[in-house]
């Protein structure tokens, strides 16, 4: 066992914030659509888009 996973596994530390713009936030969301689309995670039919 390593010197690190002996003293456990260190905790991440958030440095800052990213801000999206809306169009960019709606190009993740198709790109991220599309990924799932492709591994057959989400049917050709379905979103990843929630109703209200």
């Amino acid at each position: 066992m390593s010197e690190e996973l002996k003293h456990g596994i260190p905790k991440a530390i958030c440095i800052g914030e990213t801000k999206y713009t809306k169009e960019e936030r709606e190009k993740h969301d198709r790109d991220f659509e599309k990924i799932l689309k492709t591994y057959k995670i989400l049917g050709e039919n379905e979103t990843i888009k929630h109703e209200e």
